[in-house]
Protein backbone atom coordinates (compact mmCIF):
# COMPACT_ATOMS: atom_id res chain seq x y z
CA UNK A 1 0.00 0.00 0.00
CA UNK A 2 1.36 3.13 -0.72
CA UNK A 3 2.17 6.05 1.93
CA UNK A 4 2.86 8.78 1.53
CA UNK A 5 2.82 10.93 5.17
CA UNK A 6 4.40 9.64 7.97
CA UNK A 7 2.53 9.06 11.45
CA UNK A 8 3.99 12.15 12.92
CA UNK A 9 3.06 14.45 9.59
CA UNK A 10 -0.65 12.42 10.22
CA UNK A 11 -0.35 13.78 14.09
CA UNK A 12 0.48 17.29 12.79
CA UNK A 13 -2.64 17.59 9.90
CA UNK A 14 -5.00 16.66 12.47
CA UNK A 15 -3.81 19.17 15.03
CA UNK A 16 -3.64 21.85 12.11
CA UNK A 17 -7.17 20.56 11.58
CA UNK A 18 -8.73 20.88 14.49
CA UNK A 19 -6.74 24.32 14.93
CA UNK A 20 -9.24 25.57 12.22
CA UNK A 21 -12.22 24.46 13.39
CA UNK A 22 -11.98 25.32 16.85
CA UNK A 23 -10.22 29.03 16.12
CA UNK A 24 -11.42 29.83 12.64
CA UNK A 25 -14.75 27.81 12.06
CA UNK A 26 -17.12 27.19 9.45
CA UNK A 27 -19.49 29.45 8.04
CA UNK A 28 -23.05 27.47 7.65
CA UNK A 29 -25.93 29.58 6.22
CA UNK A 30 -28.39 27.51 8.52
CA UNK A 31 -30.63 28.73 11.44
CA UNK A 32 -31.43 25.11 12.56
CA UNK A 33 -27.84 23.64 11.92
CA UNK A 34 -26.60 26.34 13.89
CA UNK A 35 -28.74 26.44 16.54
CA UNK A 36 -28.19 22.29 16.74
CA UNK A 37 -24.64 22.58 16.97
CA UNK A 38 -24.49 25.32 19.75
CA UNK A 39 -26.64 23.35 21.69
CA UNK A 40 -24.29 20.67 21.54
CA UNK A 41 -21.62 22.46 22.52
CA UNK A 42 -20.15 24.52 19.44
CA UNK A 43 -19.45 28.51 19.47
CA UNK A 44 -22.15 29.91 17.76
CA UNK A 45 -21.84 33.45 16.25
CA UNK A 46 -25.59 33.81 14.49
CA UNK A 47 -24.61 37.10 13.56
CA UNK A 48 -21.94 35.93 10.58
CA UNK A 49 -23.65 32.33 10.83
CA UNK A 50 -19.88 31.27 12.19
CA UNK A 51 -19.62 27.93 13.99
CA UNK A 52 -16.49 27.11 15.79
CA UNK A 53 -16.54 22.84 16.77
CA UNK A 54 -14.18 22.05 19.59
CA UNK A 55 -12.47 18.32 19.32
CA UNK A 56 -14.61 16.71 21.78
CA UNK A 57 -17.45 16.60 19.07
CA UNK A 58 -15.29 15.84 16.09
CA UNK A 59 -14.13 12.76 18.67
CA UNK A 60 -18.49 12.07 19.42
CA UNK A 61 -19.08 11.79 15.83
CA UNK A 62 -16.68 9.90 14.72
CA UNK A 63 -17.18 7.22 17.02
CA UNK A 64 -21.07 7.50 16.01
CA UNK A 65 -20.01 7.34 11.89
CA UNK A 66 -20.12 3.64 11.02
CA UNK A 67 -16.62 2.17 9.37
CA UNK A 68 -18.13 0.39 7.04
CA UNK A 69 -21.64 0.60 4.80
CA UNK A 70 -23.49 -1.57 2.56
CA UNK A 71 -24.43 -0.22 -0.81
CA UNK A 72 -27.53 -2.07 -1.56
CA UNK A 73 -28.60 -2.62 -5.36
CA UNK A 74 -31.51 -3.75 -7.25
CA UNK A 75 -30.08 -6.65 -8.33
CA UNK A 76 -28.31 -7.92 -4.68
CA UNK A 77 -25.57 -9.48 -6.42
CA UNK A 78 -24.27 -5.92 -6.88
CA UNK A 79 -24.47 -5.17 -3.37
CA UNK A 80 -21.18 -3.42 -2.18
CA UNK A 81 -19.67 -2.90 1.20
CA UNK A 82 -17.88 0.39 1.54
CA UNK A 83 -14.61 0.05 4.01
CA UNK A 84 -13.96 -3.76 3.28
CA UNK A 85 -10.58 -2.98 2.40
CA UNK A 86 -11.25 -3.12 -1.23
CA UNK A 87 -11.36 -0.34 -3.52
CA UNK A 88 -14.70 0.54 -5.08
CA UNK A 89 -14.91 2.33 -8.57
CA UNK A 90 -17.35 4.53 -10.15
CA UNK A 91 -17.99 6.42 -13.80
CA UNK A 92 -18.41 10.01 -14.02
CA UNK A 93 -20.83 12.55 -13.34
CA UNK A 94 -22.35 15.64 -14.50
CA UNK A 95 -21.66 16.42 -18.82
CA UNK A 96 -23.69 19.09 -20.25
CA UNK A 97 -22.54 17.92 -23.31
CA UNK A 98 -22.06 14.47 -25.46
CA UNK A 99 -20.02 13.63 -28.17
CA UNK A 100 -22.19 12.21 -30.40
CA UNK A 101 -21.34 8.30 -31.11
CA UNK A 102 -22.27 8.39 -35.06
CA UNK A 103 -21.67 11.89 -35.91
CA UNK A 104 -18.62 12.96 -33.63
CA UNK A 105 -19.89 16.10 -33.42
CA UNK A 106 -20.08 18.10 -29.62
CA UNK A 107 -24.07 18.43 -29.30
CA UNK A 108 -26.23 19.13 -25.67
CA UNK A 109 -26.42 16.08 -23.44
CA UNK A 110 -30.22 14.18 -23.67
CA UNK A 111 -31.80 12.18 -21.54
CA UNK A 112 -31.46 9.45 -23.84
CA UNK A 113 -27.49 10.55 -22.93
CA UNK A 114 -28.60 9.35 -19.59
CA UNK A 115 -30.38 6.28 -20.54
CA UNK A 116 -27.32 5.18 -22.69
CA UNK A 117 -24.18 5.87 -20.23
CA UNK A 118 -26.06 4.44 -17.30
CA UNK A 119 -26.77 1.04 -19.34
CA UNK A 120 -22.76 0.97 -20.43
CA UNK A 121 -22.06 1.18 -16.82
CA UNK A 122 -24.26 -1.63 -16.22
CA UNK A 123 -22.26 -3.35 -18.29
CA UNK A 124 -18.58 -2.14 -17.39
CA UNK A 125 -17.72 -4.69 -14.84
CA UNK A 126 -15.06 -1.90 -13.18
CA UNK A 127 -18.23 0.29 -12.75
CA UNK A 128 -18.99 -0.70 -8.93
CA UNK A 129 -21.62 1.55 -8.50
CA UNK A 130 -23.27 4.14 -11.14
CA UNK A 131 -23.40 7.98 -10.59
CA UNK A 132 -25.38 9.95 -12.83
CA UNK A 133 -23.10 10.45 -16.02
CA UNK A 134 -25.32 12.92 -17.58
CA UNK A 135 -27.38 16.48 -16.88
CA UNK A 136 -29.78 16.10 -19.67
CA UNK A 137 -30.17 19.72 -21.16
CA UNK A 138 -33.53 19.21 -22.38
CA UNK A 139 -35.62 18.73 -18.65
CA UNK A 140 -36.76 21.73 -17.03
CA UNK A 141 -34.62 22.36 -13.83
CA UNK A 142 -37.32 21.99 -11.32
CA UNK A 143 -37.45 18.07 -12.34
CA UNK A 144 -33.90 17.68 -13.51
CA UNK A 145 -33.03 15.25 -10.60
CA UNK A 146 -36.51 13.46 -10.62
CA UNK A 147 -36.19 12.57 -14.42
CA UNK A 148 -32.14 11.21 -13.74
CA UNK A 149 -32.78 9.09 -10.99
CA UNK A 150 -36.01 7.61 -13.06
CA UNK A 151 -33.52 7.37 -15.89
CA UNK A 152 -30.80 5.53 -13.74
CA UNK A 153 -33.33 3.21 -11.92
CA UNK A 154 -34.47 2.14 -15.29
CA UNK A 155 -31.12 1.78 -17.10
CA UNK A 156 -29.02 -0.11 -13.88
CA UNK A 157 -29.55 -3.32 -11.42
CA UNK A 158 -26.90 -1.89 -9.81
CA UNK A 159 -26.82 0.69 -6.34
CA UNK A 160 -27.57 4.31 -7.92
CA UNK A 161 -26.00 7.37 -6.64
CA UNK A 162 -28.54 10.54 -6.93
CA UNK A 163 -27.81 14.01 -7.58
CA UNK A 164 -29.38 15.77 -5.01
CA UNK A 165 -29.53 20.01 -6.35
CA UNK A 166 -32.36 21.27 -4.26
CA UNK A 167 -34.03 20.62 -1.37
CA UNK A 168 -37.50 20.19 -3.26
CA UNK A 169 -36.46 18.09 -5.59
CA UNK A 170 -34.18 15.56 -3.38
CA UNK A 171 -37.33 15.00 -1.72
CA UNK A 172 -38.60 14.21 -4.45
CA UNK A 173 -36.21 11.27 -5.14
CA UNK A 174 -36.47 10.28 -1.79
CA UNK A 175 -40.24 9.70 -2.43
CA UNK A 176 -39.32 8.12 -5.83
CA UNK A 177 -36.97 6.11 -3.78
CA UNK A 178 -39.61 4.71 -2.04
CA UNK A 179 -41.22 3.24 -4.27
CA UNK A 180 -38.45 1.49 -6.07
CA UNK A 181 -37.62 -0.10 -2.48
CA UNK A 182 -41.17 -1.29 -2.34
CA UNK A 183 -42.85 0.94 -0.09
CA UNK A 184 -41.91 3.46 2.80
CA UNK A 185 -41.62 0.70 5.26
CA UNK A 186 -39.22 -1.07 3.35
CA UNK A 187 -37.31 1.97 2.49
CA UNK A 188 -36.89 3.20 6.01
CA UNK A 189 -35.54 -0.47 6.67
CA UNK A 190 -33.18 -0.01 3.55
CA UNK A 191 -32.23 3.59 2.89
CA UNK A 192 -29.18 2.40 1.48
CA UNK A 193 -30.71 1.29 -1.71
CA UNK A 194 -29.64 4.85 -2.64
CA UNK A 195 -27.21 7.44 -1.53
CA UNK A 196 -26.24 10.96 -1.95
CA UNK A 197 -23.31 13.38 -2.23
CA UNK A 198 -22.13 17.32 -1.52
CA UNK A 199 -19.28 19.72 -1.87
CA UNK A 200 -19.00 22.43 -0.11
CA UNK A 201 -18.01 26.21 -0.79
CA UNK A 202 -14.69 26.81 -0.46
CA UNK A 203 -13.44 28.12 1.98
CA UNK A 204 -15.09 26.72 4.94
CA UNK A 205 -18.27 27.54 4.19
CA UNK A 206 -21.56 25.70 3.38
CA UNK A 207 -25.25 26.78 1.80
CA UNK A 208 -28.22 26.51 3.34
CA UNK A 209 -29.50 23.97 0.06
CA UNK A 210 -26.11 21.80 0.76
CA UNK A 211 -27.76 21.40 4.70
CA UNK A 212 -30.98 21.36 4.10
CA UNK A 213 -30.03 18.01 2.17
CA UNK A 214 -27.44 17.12 4.44
CA UNK A 215 -30.20 16.98 7.19
CA UNK A 216 -32.41 14.98 4.83
CA UNK A 217 -30.23 12.55 4.83
CA UNK A 218 -29.40 12.23 8.83
CA UNK A 219 -33.42 12.23 9.17
CA UNK A 220 -33.66 8.77 6.99
CA UNK A 221 -30.34 7.36 7.73
CA UNK A 222 -29.08 7.51 3.94
CA UNK A 223 -25.94 7.59 2.78
CA UNK A 224 -23.73 10.40 1.40
CA UNK A 225 -20.30 11.79 0.23
CA UNK A 226 -19.01 14.78 1.52
CA UNK A 227 -15.93 16.11 -0.41
CA UNK A 228 -13.72 18.94 -0.16
CA UNK A 229 -14.21 20.80 -3.25
CA UNK A 230 -11.36 23.59 -3.00
CA UNK A 231 -8.67 24.39 -5.59
CA UNK A 232 -4.89 24.83 -4.14
CA UNK A 233 -3.71 28.29 -4.67
CA UNK A 234 -7.23 29.17 -5.30
CA UNK A 235 -10.28 28.57 -2.78
CA UNK A 236 -7.65 26.22 -0.52
CA UNK A 237 -3.71 27.52 0.40
CA UNK A 238 -1.25 26.76 -2.77
CA UNK A 239 0.65 24.05 -0.02
CA UNK A 240 -0.94 21.01 -0.39
CA UNK A 241 -0.40 20.01 3.24
CA UNK A 242 -2.77 22.89 3.83
CA UNK A 243 -5.50 22.22 1.48
CA UNK A 244 -5.52 18.67 3.65
CA UNK A 245 -5.85 20.83 6.37
CA UNK A 246 -8.81 23.10 5.23
CA UNK A 247 -10.90 20.08 3.53
CA UNK A 248 -10.58 18.08 6.88
CA UNK A 249 -11.96 20.95 8.80
CA UNK A 250 -14.60 21.59 5.76
CA UNK A 251 -15.83 18.06 6.03
CA UNK A 252 -15.54 17.19 10.01
CA UNK A 253 -18.17 19.94 10.29
CA UNK A 254 -20.60 18.07 8.49
CA UNK A 255 -19.81 14.63 9.99
CA UNK A 256 -20.62 16.39 13.43
CA UNK A 257 -24.00 18.01 12.51
CA UNK A 258 -25.31 14.31 10.80
CA UNK A 259 -24.17 12.08 13.72
CA UNK A 260 -26.34 15.36 15.84
CA UNK A 261 -28.99 14.55 13.87
CA UNK A 262 -28.83 11.09 12.91
CA UNK A 263 -26.32 8.82 14.83
CA UNK A 264 -25.17 6.41 12.49
CA UNK A 265 -25.94 7.72 9.51
CA UNK A 266 -23.04 6.68 6.67
CA UNK A 267 -20.38 8.95 5.64
CA UNK A 268 -18.02 8.75 2.95
CA UNK A 269 -15.28 11.87 3.63
CA UNK A 270 -12.67 12.86 1.35
CA UNK A 271 -12.13 15.46 -1.87
CA UNK A 272 -13.21 16.55 -4.91
CA UNK A 273 -10.23 19.36 -4.77
CA UNK A 274 -7.17 19.38 -7.21
CA UNK A 275 -4.87 22.39 -8.25
CA UNK A 276 -5.69 25.71 -9.85
CA UNK A 277 -3.55 25.80 -12.71
CA UNK A 278 -1.61 29.96 -12.31
CA UNK A 279 -1.01 29.53 -16.02
CA UNK A 280 -4.36 29.09 -17.23
CA UNK A 281 -6.55 29.83 -14.55
CA UNK A 282 -8.26 26.36 -14.59
CA UNK A 283 -8.81 23.34 -12.43
CA UNK A 284 -6.33 20.89 -13.11
CA UNK A 285 -7.79 17.32 -12.34
CA UNK A 286 -5.28 15.48 -14.39
CA UNK A 287 -2.40 16.92 -12.47
CA UNK A 288 -0.24 14.70 -10.60
CA UNK A 289 -0.80 16.58 -7.25
CA UNK A 290 -4.51 15.26 -7.62
CA UNK A 291 -3.45 11.98 -6.60
CA UNK A 292 -1.18 12.88 -3.53
CA UNK A 293 -4.07 14.67 -2.37
CA UNK A 294 -6.22 12.06 -2.59
CA UNK A 295 -3.55 9.34 -1.28
CA UNK A 296 -2.78 11.63 2.13
CA UNK A 297 -6.46 12.51 2.42
CA UNK A 298 -6.73 8.63 1.88
CA UNK A 299 -4.16 8.05 5.40
CA UNK A 300 -6.44 10.99 7.05
CA UNK A 301 -9.44 9.03 6.85
CA UNK A 302 -7.95 5.75 8.10
CA UNK A 303 -6.79 7.65 11.11
CA UNK A 304 -10.54 9.06 12.10
CA UNK A 305 -11.98 5.36 11.11
CA UNK A 306 -14.05 6.45 8.48
CA UNK A 307 -14.67 5.44 4.68
CA UNK A 308 -12.55 7.75 1.96
CA UNK A 309 -14.13 8.31 -1.12
CA UNK A 310 -12.45 10.39 -3.84
CA UNK A 311 -12.76 11.95 -7.42
CA UNK A 312 -9.61 10.85 -8.74
CA UNK A 313 -9.85 9.62 -12.33
CA UNK A 314 -11.02 13.67 -13.90
CA UNK A 315 -9.00 14.05 -16.94
CA UNK A 316 -8.91 17.35 -18.58
CA UNK A 317 -7.80 16.48 -21.84
CA UNK A 318 -10.25 17.72 -24.26
CA UNK A 319 -10.29 14.72 -26.43
CA UNK A 320 -10.28 10.73 -25.97
CA UNK A 321 -6.35 10.70 -26.97
CA UNK A 322 -2.79 10.05 -24.88
CA UNK A 323 -3.38 12.62 -22.38
CA UNK A 324 -6.53 11.44 -21.76
CA UNK A 325 -5.04 7.84 -21.20
CA UNK A 326 -1.98 9.38 -18.91
CA UNK A 327 -3.89 11.91 -16.58
CA UNK A 328 -7.14 9.03 -16.29
CA UNK A 329 -4.52 6.19 -15.27
CA UNK A 330 -2.43 8.46 -12.73
CA UNK A 331 -4.77 9.64 -10.05
CA UNK A 332 -6.70 6.57 -10.37
CA UNK A 333 -3.51 4.04 -9.75
CA UNK A 334 -2.15 6.37 -7.21
CA UNK A 335 -5.88 6.68 -5.32
CA UNK A 336 -6.56 2.80 -5.72
CA UNK A 337 -2.66 2.56 -4.51
CA UNK A 338 -3.27 4.44 -1.69
CA UNK A 339 -5.86 2.30 -0.29
CA UNK A 340 -9.36 4.44 -1.27
CA UNK A 341 -12.44 3.02 -0.42
CA UNK A 342 -14.15 4.77 -2.87
CA UNK A 343 -12.36 6.11 -5.92
CA UNK A 344 -15.26 8.11 -7.83
CA UNK A 345 -15.11 9.41 -11.23
CA UNK A 346 -12.36 6.53 -12.14
CA UNK A 347 -14.31 4.91 -15.06
CA UNK A 348 -14.17 8.62 -16.57
CA UNK A 349 -16.09 8.86 -19.35
CA UNK A 350 -15.99 12.34 -19.65
CA UNK A 351 -13.90 15.04 -21.33
CA UNK A 352 -12.79 18.44 -20.47
CA UNK A 353 -13.11 18.19 -16.92
CA UNK A 354 -16.24 17.24 -16.40
CA UNK A 355 -17.77 18.91 -18.80
CA UNK A 356 -18.20 16.75 -22.56
CA UNK A 357 -19.13 12.92 -22.45
CA UNK A 358 -17.23 10.32 -24.71
CA UNK A 359 -18.83 7.17 -25.19
CA UNK A 360 -15.28 6.65 -26.64
CA UNK A 361 -13.29 7.57 -23.31
CA UNK A 362 -15.92 5.58 -21.48
CA UNK A 363 -15.08 2.54 -22.84
CA UNK A 364 -11.14 3.26 -22.72
CA UNK A 365 -11.42 4.17 -18.79
CA UNK A 366 -13.20 0.97 -18.72
CA UNK A 367 -9.76 -0.44 -20.04
CA UNK A 368 -7.77 1.66 -18.16
CA UNK A 369 -9.66 0.97 -14.70
CA UNK A 370 -9.54 -2.96 -15.43
CA UNK A 371 -5.54 -2.81 -15.35
CA UNK A 372 -5.73 -0.94 -12.67
CA UNK A 373 -8.30 -3.43 -10.53
CA UNK A 374 -5.70 -5.86 -11.71
CA UNK A 375 -2.45 -4.41 -10.47
CA UNK A 376 -4.44 -3.59 -7.18
CA UNK A 377 -4.93 -6.89 -6.56
CA UNK A 378 -1.34 -8.41 -6.43
CA UNK A 379 -0.08 -11.26 -6.40
CA UNK A 380 -1.39 -14.59 -4.47
CA UNK A 381 1.91 -16.59 -3.16
CA UNK A 382 0.71 -20.09 -1.81
CA UNK A 383 1.83 -23.41 -2.31
CA UNK A 384 -0.23 -24.27 -5.16
CA UNK A 385 0.69 -20.87 -6.70
CA UNK A 386 4.31 -21.23 -6.30
CA UNK A 387 3.89 -24.18 -8.97
CA UNK A 388 7.11 -26.20 -7.78
CA UNK A 389 5.15 -29.59 -8.89
CA UNK A 390 4.16 -28.36 -12.44
CA UNK A 391 7.60 -26.66 -13.25
CA UNK A 392 8.77 -29.83 -12.28
CA UNK A 393 6.37 -32.18 -14.26
CA UNK A 394 7.70 -29.54 -17.47
CA UNK A 395 11.15 -30.22 -16.32
CA UNK A 396 13.57 -29.02 -19.65
CA UNK A 397 12.27 -30.99 -22.97
CA UNK A 398 8.67 -29.69 -22.62
CA UNK A 399 6.99 -25.96 -22.06
CA UNK A 400 3.82 -24.91 -20.29
CA UNK A 401 2.12 -25.04 -23.25
CA UNK A 402 3.00 -28.75 -24.56
CA UNK A 403 2.56 -30.41 -21.16
CA UNK A 404 -0.75 -31.75 -19.90
CA UNK A 405 -0.15 -30.79 -16.19
CA UNK A 406 0.82 -27.33 -17.14
CA UNK A 407 -2.04 -26.93 -19.78
CA UNK A 408 -4.42 -28.18 -16.69
CA UNK A 409 -2.87 -25.64 -14.51
CA UNK A 410 -3.02 -22.87 -16.51
CA UNK A 411 -6.76 -23.36 -17.32
CA UNK A 412 -7.34 -23.41 -13.52
CA UNK A 413 -5.59 -20.05 -12.68
CA UNK A 414 -5.83 -18.23 -16.29
CA UNK A 415 -8.62 -15.51 -16.01
CA UNK A 416 -7.85 -15.23 -11.62
CA UNK A 417 -3.76 -13.97 -12.46
CA UNK A 418 -4.01 -12.87 -15.97
CA UNK A 419 -5.84 -9.02 -16.64
CA UNK A 420 -7.79 -9.93 -20.28
CA UNK A 421 -8.01 -7.10 -21.90
CA UNK A 422 -11.28 -6.09 -24.37
CA UNK A 423 -10.52 -3.28 -26.61
CA UNK A 424 -6.63 -3.38 -26.17
CA UNK A 425 -4.92 -4.89 -29.63
CA UNK A 426 -2.12 -7.00 -28.78
CA UNK A 427 -2.18 -8.90 -32.47
CA UNK A 428 0.81 -8.74 -34.86
CA UNK A 429 0.68 -6.15 -37.02
CA UNK A 430 -0.25 -8.39 -40.36
CA UNK A 431 -3.56 -9.43 -37.85
CA UNK A 432 -3.95 -5.70 -36.55
CA UNK A 433 -3.96 -4.47 -40.41
CA UNK A 434 -6.27 -7.02 -41.86
CA UNK A 435 -8.66 -5.84 -39.33
CA UNK A 436 -8.57 -2.17 -40.63
CA UNK A 437 -5.52 -0.70 -38.74
CA UNK A 438 -8.35 1.00 -36.33
CA UNK A 439 -6.87 2.61 -33.02
CA UNK A 440 -7.95 2.08 -29.68
CA UNK A 441 -10.70 5.21 -30.05
CA UNK A 442 -11.94 3.13 -33.10
CA UNK A 443 -12.24 -0.21 -31.70
CA UNK A 444 -13.91 1.77 -28.29
CA UNK A 445 -16.32 3.40 -30.55
CA UNK A 446 -17.10 -0.05 -31.78
CA UNK A 447 -17.59 -1.51 -28.77
CA UNK A 448 -19.56 0.82 -26.85
CA UNK A 449 -22.16 0.71 -29.96
CA UNK A 450 -22.49 -3.15 -29.67
CA UNK A 451 -23.01 -3.37 -25.73
CA UNK A 452 -25.70 -0.38 -26.48
CA UNK A 453 -27.74 -2.55 -28.84
CA UNK A 454 -26.84 -5.93 -27.13
CA UNK A 455 -27.02 -5.42 -22.99
CA UNK A 456 -30.28 -5.65 -21.30
CA UNK A 457 -31.39 -5.19 -17.80
CA UNK A 458 -33.89 -6.15 -15.99
CA UNK A 459 -37.06 -3.94 -16.15
CA UNK A 460 -38.70 -1.54 -13.53
CA UNK A 461 -42.21 -3.16 -12.75
CA UNK A 462 -44.55 -0.85 -14.54
CA UNK A 463 -46.46 -0.29 -11.72
CA UNK A 464 -42.88 1.23 -9.69
CA UNK A 465 -42.07 3.21 -12.90
CA UNK A 466 -45.73 4.73 -12.94
CA UNK A 467 -45.82 6.18 -9.56
CA UNK A 468 -42.21 7.38 -9.81
CA UNK A 469 -44.02 9.01 -12.75
CA UNK A 470 -46.70 10.54 -10.99
CA UNK A 471 -44.49 12.35 -8.65
CA UNK A 472 -42.53 13.96 -11.80
CA UNK A 473 -45.97 14.97 -13.04
CA UNK A 474 -46.95 15.92 -9.46
CA UNK A 475 -43.95 18.32 -9.59
CA UNK A 476 -44.63 19.89 -12.88
CA UNK A 477 -48.34 20.84 -12.09
CA UNK A 478 -46.70 22.82 -9.36
CA UNK A 479 -44.42 24.36 -11.37
CA UNK A 480 -47.85 25.75 -14.04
Amino acid sequence: MFELIGRDEIGAIHVASMEILERVGVLIKHAEALKILEEAGATVDKKKEIVKIPEYLVREALRKTPSRDLLRARNPKYNILIGDGNSYFTNAFGAHYTIDLETGERRSATVKDLDDFTLLSDYFSTVDYVKPNIMPQEISQDVLQQEMALSMFKNTEKHCSVLALTPEGFRDVIEMSKIYAGGEEEFIKNPSLIDTGFNNVPPLKYSEDIIDMVLECAKYGIPFDISTGALASASGPVTLAGMIVQGIAENHAVVVLTQLVGPGTPIMWGSCGTILDQRHGTAAYGAPENGLIHAAFVQMARYYGIPYYGAAGVIDSKAADPQAAYENMLNVLVATLAGADVVHDAVYGILEAGITASYEMFAMSNEICGAVKRVAKGMRVTKETLAVDIIEAVGHDKNHLTSDEALAFTKKHLLEEIWQPWITDRTSRPDWESRGSKDMVQRAREKAKKILETHKVEPLDKDVEAGMRKIIERRVKKRN
